[in-house]
Formats: structure tokens, C-alpha cells, sequence
């Protein structure tokens, strides 16, 4: 089933309303906003009526919440909804390319997006979003699929240089997780073969989690004390925010369990174009902007590219996607939500 409504929005780029697309079968509820990013602001898992999607303390988009042109920080930041988005072509901070400036995961995370639905019957519903970018010259399709007896949110992407030059690009996908799904019982799998770079600096003005910004193994590292911290279970409220970024997988997939809640998500991609995954940390460590110490979350996102320091950084460090003229490149990742005891 495939339903539409409209919330009141009022922002720099858009007036009005932003259009919500609502997709379910018997175990999923999923709610898309067409109208800021094509955002998954919803992923309920009907058996026990819970929403997987963490939600900021901003929520969705409202005549409140006023997004300004996405040039810098604040224009993504002050109407980020949580759940997830598409990164793409600027990953992390603000940054100059070529004479562009690009925001905050600018351009196509604060663009209204095209919609049409491709399936809707008994046993399957797609629907494909679509929008064109402003800065420079690509098109963005993907399509969320859902199939009756199954938990999973199925994602096919393709992106398509329009340019008859190549092209450089970040691209990613910006999944968080947060309470009350997280909480300090919460871990993370992932394969054993994983390595781990840190961000090259703290982001936060209180210090960080790691004592070293040297390459370690999944998932113990040495803290700023010295101490042994492992990364694969989430700490307590007010411990100090981290980014790190996950490479070498044999497998594309990760865990996180939350006993608490008795379920689980398993997400798994395709790593032809996304090898590493950023980790962010928000813990409420510090209660200075953006978060002010209000949540709790992570975000666990496949990424083509390397560090949260926006496209000339990855450009620098070779990490960058080249599209050729007019290429496309397409990609998939399943979201799975499982019960566990």
C-alpha cells in the first residue's frame, strides 16, 4: 500500500508543505520525505509497533523548523530530521571544489525529489524518488522496495553523470540509530577483518574517545587514558563523541542489537562504491552546538569516501568516486529489522 499526506514545512528553498510518502506491507511501516531529501523519517516495525527511525530533537520538518539555503553547517543541521538520507556530492563539512561551494552533505539531502510509484500489488510496492542536482550536473534515482513476508527495506540506486566531463563525487548513505532503540546495552557486529580510522582531529571541544588518531582492528582501541575502549558496545549517556571510519570488510553488513528493545538491524551493501562506513558517536558529552547534550545516537553510514571533511579532502586523499562523461553507477542496500531474545 502506498499512501501520500502533506506536514506543513516552511524553509528557504521550498514554501508550503513538504509531501510524505507512506509504503507498507504486513511487518513495515515506511515514511519518505519527498519534499526534504527524500529522507526514510520512519521505519516501524509493526509486530511490536516500534519506529527503528531515530528522530531528533528537531522531529520532522514543520512550518518551525526554517532550513536556509544549503550553503554551509546550519542549513543541514537545522532541519535534520535523524533516520537517513543520501549523501551526494559533498560528504561532512562544508568545502570548495572546483570553484563550488558545497554545505553540510549538500546538495541532494535539501532537495525536494520526483516520485512515482513502479509496483504496488499484493506481494511487492517500489516506488522510485528522483531529483536533479543544482551545483553541479547529475541525476539521483532510488527506488525503496517492499515484499509481503519480509522485514527489510530494500534500496537501488543509480547515479548518472549529465556531464559531457568527468566528474568527481562523495556518496553515501546516512543511516543513524538512536534511543530509545540505542541505549547502553546496545552493541555492534561486524566482520573480524575490519580495520579502523579515526577522525583526524576531535569534534567536540570536551576531547574524544580515542587516545590515537594510528589505524587499529575492529573493535578495541586505547583510550585517552590509556584504558582499552571497544567500539563495539555502545557506553553510557555523556560519554565523549567520536568519528571513526570502518574499511576491509569481507562482508558489507552490519548488527546492532538492542536487547533492550528485543530487536536488531541488519543493513547490508554493496561495497563497490561504498567500502568504508563512517561511525558517528553523539553521546551527549557535550552540551555545546549543535546537539546541546540531547542525543543519543549513532549513525552507521556506507560511504564511498573518506573523511567527514567535505569533497576536496577526499579528492586530495584519492578516495573520491570519479564518474566518467555521462557514466552511471548504481548500487543496493537491504535494511533488515529481526527480533532477538
Amino acid at each position: 500500500m502506498v499512501k501520500t499526506k502533506m506536514i506543513s514545512h516552511r524553509t528557504g528553498i521550498y514554501s508550503g508543505e513538504v509531501e510524505v510518502v507512506e509504503l507498507e506491507n504486513d511487518l513495515l511501516k515506511i515514511s519518505i520525505l519527498a519534499g526534504r531529501g527524500a529522507d526514510l523519517a520512519e521505519l516501524t516495525y509493526k509486530p511490536k509497533n516500534f519506529n527503528l527511525a531515530w528522530q531528533t530533537s528537531t522531529g520532522w520538518p514543520t512550518k518551525k523548523t526554517a532550513i536556509n539555503h544549503p550553503g554551509d553547517v546550519e542549513s543541514f543541521l537545522t532541519g535534520y530530521p535523524g533516520g537517513w538520507q543520501s549523501v551526494f556530492p559533498n560528504g561532512g563539512a562544508p568545502s570548495k571544489y572546483k570553484g563550488i561551494e558545497f554545505g553540510q552533505h549538500d546538495e541532494v539531502s535539501m532537495l525536494a525529489w520526483d516520485y512515482e510509484v513502479t509496483k504496488d500489488d499484493e506481494d511487492e510496492i517500489s516506488i522510485k524518488f528522483t531529483t536533479l542536482t543544482q551545483k553541479v550536473k547529475f541525476k539521483y534515482e532510488k527506488t525503496f522496495t517492499l515484499r509481503k513476508g519480509q522485514a527489510i527495506v530494500f534500496l537501488d540506486e543509480k547515479v548518472t553523470n549529465l556531464a559531457n566531463e568527468s566528474a568527481e563525487a562523495m556518496w553515501g548513505n546516512h543511516i543513524s540509530f538512536g534511543e530509545p532503540f540505542l541505549d547502553e546495552f546496545s552493541t555492534i557486529e561486524v566482520d573480524a577483518a575490519t580495520k579502523v580510522i579515526p577522525h583526524p582531529e576531535a569534534i567536540s571541544s570536551v576531547g574524544r574517545r580515542i587516545g590515537s588518531t594510528e589505524e587499529f582492528s575492529w573493535p578495541d582501541a586505547t583510550g585517552e587514558s590509556g584504558e582499552i575502549v571497544d567500539f563495539s558496545r555502545i557506553p553510557k549517556r555523556k560519554t565523549k563523541s567520536e568519528i571513526l571510519y570502518l574499511h576491509s570488510f569481507k562482508e558489507a553488513t552490519y548488527l546492532v542489537k538492542s536487547p533492550t528493545t528485543g530487536l536488531a538491524a541488519r543493513v547490508s551493501w554493496d561495497r563497490r562504491n561504498f567500502p568504508y562506513l563512517w561511525f558517528w558517536q553523539e553521546f551527549g558529552g557535550a552540551n555545546e552546538y549543535p546537539w546541546f547534550g540531547k542525543h543519543f545516537n549513532i549513525g552507521l553510514e556506507p560511504f564511498s569516501s573518506y573523511p567527514t571533511s567535505g569533497l576536496a579532502e577526499a579528492v586530495s586523499n584519492g578516495s573520491a568516486l570519479v564518474f566518467a562523461p555521462l557514466e552511471e553507477k548504481t548500487s543496493s542496500l537491504n535494511f533488515e529489522v529481526l527480533e532477538i531474545s
